[in-house]
């Protein structure tokens, strides 16, 4: 090590080659990195949904959810499984363990789940997938003096236009009641026409549906033919015919119900500013820029690309991205303030040259943290951002044992090279190991388990990096740039050499008459 360290004082183009490196890549990994909230994590859960339409919750376990469970309670790596079953639907909630591949298991639970050939024709397709963190980064709020329809459709047409933004993928809407065409059959009039509630319900089930009805072959080619009678509006269900009769007369649907077009009632409505609203909420996937997806809604919120009605009103709302901005704000506060604190605090006692070069290894150690977050899988996001603020206090204590060493080589005559060499090769051992120790102390962060280690995996990974940049840049390039400073005690700025002979004199003067008697 000790030749390593002669070799860059002596050679400062390649220490300043190596600082430079790591500021332009720290630089350009910053700005490609993902900004978020929080980070993609996987929860270690897999959801199993099955939809029973008209069943009971007894019906549900038994002809859906015990077939299920039965098909894939041996697969290895399931530590828990719980079902649930309710009207209409079932639930299988699985908890994968610990260190398992998630997506592997999905795949196989997937598997032998459609392999199951035993449910009732009326049970829809399991649906089969992980749960995971989802990012939330606003809400852009419809309302204004119309009817819910209104609204809906207003809403559906904003999506697409948030949607045709490239910064934004994902726009789910919200906070409105879904879609309901009722039908209430009458009881009176199932007696006057001699008919029952199966029969009203079969016909509505077997007329309001698309069937594929085989394959015409032809010369250039196959073509396949389906029956399309899938019904979606109140009127068509009310001309369904539920009986014909003989003198060719047809009872409908009309006949014998109430038709609604409407909503899902029993859910609340939802106002913003005592209007009725709908909202529209707004995800981060993938790569994807929290910063950019809050420009792009604010930037449609101010001037929407399809045309509103007067009385209509865009407003985001909840933006995630304000909590991001304060956080960089405080980092950057803090690191200015630091920088500031500790400039000037070594420039009361060591020459300002020295200082500067010494703070410098502040924003050169987060540059090398920066360029290492990607090849871990780390982002900019709020814990990744307090581990910054967590380190930034122990980042540069590497640099001023260095640094104060190397002035103290040139107090006692030694000056030039020579000086920063043997002030950094002196004091590399302490340096080293006093990284090790913060090293060790974070480690085990790295190997907790369950969501939660994976939330706080990034710490210990900001603070390795900085920390490993710190030690690089305290022993390899503040020797070659302390090197050149003259042999001066203090600076030749009169104002500021009096201040410095102030406060090192007399530090030294509390040391020797009085600290050092007391010990």
């Amino acid at each position: 090590m000790n030749s390593i360290i002669a070799w860059f004082a002596e050679n400062k183009v390649a220490a300043n080659l190596l600082m430079i490196f790591i500021v332009v890549a720290g630089y350009l990994s910053l700005q490609d990195s993902r900004k978020e909230i929080l980070p993609n994590i996987s929860l270690d859960l897999i959801t199993i949904s099955a939809a029973y339409p008209g069943a009971s919750p007894e019906d549900v376990e038994k002809s859906v959810l015990t077939r299920i469970e039965s098909a894939i309670y041996d697969l290895e790596g399931i530590k828990s499984m719980e079902g649930r079953a309710t009207e209409h639907l079932g639930l299988i909630k699985i908890e994968v363990d610990y260190g398992q591949d998630t997506k592997y298991l999905v795949s196989e639970i997937k598997a032998r789940v459609d392999a199951i050939g035993t449910f009732p024709p009326d049970v829809e397709k399991p649906l089969v997938r992980e749960v995971s963190v989802r990012n939330l980064v606003a809400y852009m709020m419809i309302s204004g003096d119309a009817d819910e329809r209104t609204l809906k459709n207003i809403a559906a047409q904003v999506q697409n236009d948030l949607l045709a933004d490239p910064n934004i993928s994902q726009v789910e809407l919200t906070a409105s009641r879904p879609y309901e065409i009722a039908i209430e059959v009458s009881e009176s009039a199932l007696h006057r026409y001699n008919l029952s509630f199966v029969e009203v319900a079969n016909a509505v089930r077997q007329s309001s549906i698309d069937l594929p009805t085989g394959v015409i072959k032809t010369a250039q080619g196959d073509v396949s033919v389906k029956a399309k009678g899938q019904v979606y509006w109140g009127e068509d269900f009310e001309d369904i015919v539920v009986r014909a009769l003989p003198d060719g007369a047809q009872v409908l649907v009309r006949d014998v119900a109430n038709v609604t077009d409407g909503f899902k009632e029993g859910l609340a409505l939802s106002e913003f500013n005592g209007k009725p609203a709908v909202a529209l909420a707004v995800y981060r996937v993938g790569k994807q820029n929290i910063l950019d997806i809050s420009a792009a809604i604010h930037a449609y919120a101010e001037s929407p690309t399809s045309y509103l009605p007067d009385q209509i009103s865009l407003d985001v709302w909840q933006d995630t991205s304000v909590y991001f901005k304060s956080r960089i704000e405080l980092l950057s506060e803090n690191a200015m303030t630091g920088l500031l604190l500790v400039f000037v605090i070594l420039t009361l006692f060591l020459r300002s040259q020295l200082s500067f070069w010494v703070c410098l290894g502040i924003p050169i150690s987060f540059m090398g943290a920066f360029m290492m977050l990607p090849y871990f899988d780390g982002s900019i996001n709020m814990i990744s951002l307090f581990a910054f603020i967590l380190v930034l206090g122990i980042v540069v204590d590497d640099a001023i044992i260095v640094g104060e060493n190397v002035f103290s080589k040139h107090r006692q005559g030694i000056g030039g090279i020579q000086g920063a060499i043997q002030g950094a090769q002196e004091v590399q051992k302490p340096v080293i190991f006093s990284v090790l120790t913060t090293i060790v102390a974070f480690a085990p962060l790295i190997l907790l388990p369950g969501p939660e280690g994976k939330l706080m995996q990034v710490i210990p990974i900001v603070v390795i990096c900085t920390l490993v940049f710190s030690l690089v840049e305290s022993l390899l390039v503040l020797p070659a740039h302390v090197s050149g400073i003259s042999n001066d005690d203090f600076d030749r700025i009169p104002v500021l050499s009096f201040i410095q002979r102030k406060f090192s004199l007399g530090l030294e003067a509390f040391v020797n008459k009085v600290y050092g008697p007391f010990l």
